[in-house]
């Protein structure tokens, strides 16, 4: 039976431990310190302490130390109205520090600590699990992408010369397959699309775009990989079934003449930024909205492997660089070496024309055939250059931003868990010192509700009290709970999309990178074999003669 009493009282403790310092933001670090002052040889033991000594300990520690509140949050553009309740919570916290002033008896702060320490429940909401669908806006969908086959890429590029007062600049020609569309796009209407689509559909992952620089570089190749972006960027965007029927998509591929696409990025900038669930748009009008300690695992999980992935693919890019440098440095090395063999061809052939007898012109052949053999060794590894340019740097370029967007994009999770955890905590400390205040008056419940539950014992309710008091920051409270429930099961569905398309990518990409290195390696046999033979002859000429006759 006494062990029973000891145990249910450590249990007491470690519950008035959490709600008086670790609930409230006190330092935990400093407390202990404090605690070792306060007894030597045992302040960190709780056993050491009784309950009441405990907590008075606690309120002598609360006397003379502050809460270390979370630093204020940047607001993520979900969830603005919590700002101004924000205000009424500090509000009332400190009509609660001016309401308890007066000097009270140590027995009752002891009772008031004791309370409160009662009233905080633990904080479940996190490993809880959570789950329902929400209704939402329905996207409309375009009867022209629902067929198959259908292709969208940039055919080409073109320089558009400026004038008097503009500046020139390059134009990319956006084709759309069987559909027929062709239509001339500039960087910047690029942009415009992803801003927009990023500012319509919060949850979904946004494919990236090069960065805006000035075009200093014209050079075909720099050109032609800043196509290629471009181009990945459309199809990523068209890939996605829910972004493929957004209307300002379907007016940028469609958009023949660039007064018309004016006209339509002019009305664009009447959209707003989505900034309730109500307001996001989904293929069935539902989003799912989750939170449980599987999907908390693996949005953790994933934030470690983005983070990792990310330096691995800088990795790549910078060795897909040195790559280049050391084919271009051995494909050099090579040329030298045929360039040499061209200057013993003409030597040979120098001293050949210059005697009468004695004439080795098989000597000639011989230094003909090494330059060719090395020359077409050289021009076969110059083409390597190309394939590691376009197959691997703008490859792994394009991937690794595409992993910084989707850094990113995991953020607004974390944004909306940290104001949703904020938030509740403060709540819910405000609820603590009004139900111990028992001042119905300021629980701003309308008074003809609060008669009518003046029959539900609230003093001794605290579950319902909890319920029915603050009604709007309770409302809002629920919001960001609703906000934070989709980012993180949004970012489950988006991190799983895509290392999904990670593999269906990289493995079709690298059979054609593979395909590529075997008709460059079947090239070079050729290069072996003809060289076999050229030197084969100068070997047995007379038998090779012989055979011929």
């Amino acid at each position: 039976m006494d062990q029973q009493n000891n145990c249910d009282e450590v249990q007491q403790k470690e519950k008035l431990l959490k709600a008086e310092i670790l609930d409230k933001g006190y330092d935990s670090e400093a407390f202990i310190s404090f605690m070792e002052q306060q007894k030597e040889n045992g302040g960190q033991d709780i056993d050491m302490w009784t309950y009441q000594e405990l907590t008075l300990a606690i309120v002598q520690f609360q006397q003379i130390n502050q809460p270390q509140y979370d630093q204020q949050m940047q607001n993520i553009g979900f969830g603005k109205s919590s700002d101004v309740d924000e205000k009424k919570l500090q509000n009332t916290e400190q009509d609660e520090l001016n309401l308890n002033s007066t000097p009270q008896s140590i027995k009752k702060e002891q009772s008031q600590s004791s309370l409160q320490s009662e009233l905080i429940k633990e904080n479940n909401d996190i490993k809880s699990s959570f789950s329902k669908l929400h209704l939402c806006k329905t996207q409309d969908k375009k009867d022209l992408f629902l067929q198959s086959g259908i292709n969208v890429y940039i055919a080409k590029y073109q320089r558009i010369p400026g004038g008097i007062f503009t500046s020139s600049y390059y134009s990319y020609t956006v084709q759309t397959d069987p559909i027929g569309w062709i239509v001339q796009r500039r960087y910047s209407d690029f942009l415009w699309l992803r801003e927009l689509l990023c500012k319509i559909y919060p949850g979904i992952n946004i494919p990236p775009l090069p960065k805006k620089t000035v075009l200093k570089n014209e050079k075909e190749l720099y050109l032609q990989k800043r196509m290629k972006f471009l181009e990945k960027f459309l199809k990523s965007v068209f890939n996605c079934e829910l972004l493929r029927h957004d209307k300002w998509f379907y007016a940028f591929l469609s958009s023949k003449e660039e007064k018309e696409l004016k006209q339509i990025q002019k009305l664009s900038t009447q959209v707003q930024k989505v900034t309730k669930l109500e307001q996001i748009i989904s293929i069935d009008g539902k989003i799912q909205l989750e939170i449980n300690e599987n999907l908390n695992t693996y949005n953790l999980e994933a934030t470690q492997l983005a983070n990792s992935v990310d330096i691995c693919y800088k990795k790549l890019r910078k060795e897909s660089k040195q790559l280049l440098l050391d084919f271009d440095q051995l494909s050099n090395t090579i040329f030298n070496m045929g360039s040499t063999c061209a200057e013993l061809y003409q030597l040979s052939n120098k001293f050949n024309q210059s005697i009468s007898q004695g004439k080795i012109s098989q000597l000639d052949i011989l230094y003909i055939s090494m330059n060719n053999m090395l020359v077409q060794w050289g021009n076969n590894l110059t083409s390597q250059i190309q394939i590691v340019q376009e197959e691997l740097c703008h490859f792994f370029k394009f991937h690794h931003h595409s992993v910084l967007v989707l850094k990113e994009f995991m953020k607004q999770k974390e944004l909306a868990q940290q104001e949703y955890e904020k938030f509740k905590s403060r709540l819910e400390y405000k609820k603590n010192k009004l139900f111990a205040s028992q001042d119905y008056s300021r629980w701003e419940i309308p008074a003809v509700e609060l008669k009518a539950f003046q029959d539900s014992n609230l003093t001794q309710n605290k579950e319902f009290s909890f319920q029915i008091m603050l009604p709007q920051e309770t409302i809002i409270q629920e919001d960001l709970k609703n906000i934070f429930a989709y980012f993180n099961n949004q970012s489950f569905l988006e991190v799983t999309k895509l290392f999904e398309n990670t593999v269906s990518e990289f493995s079709q990409h690298f059979t054609k990178f593979c395909s590529l290195q075997k008709e460059q390696i079947a090239e070079q046999k050729l290069i072996w074999d003809q060289s076999i033979v050229n030197l084969t002859n100068l070997q047995y000429p007379k038998q090779l003669i012989k055979k011929s006759t």
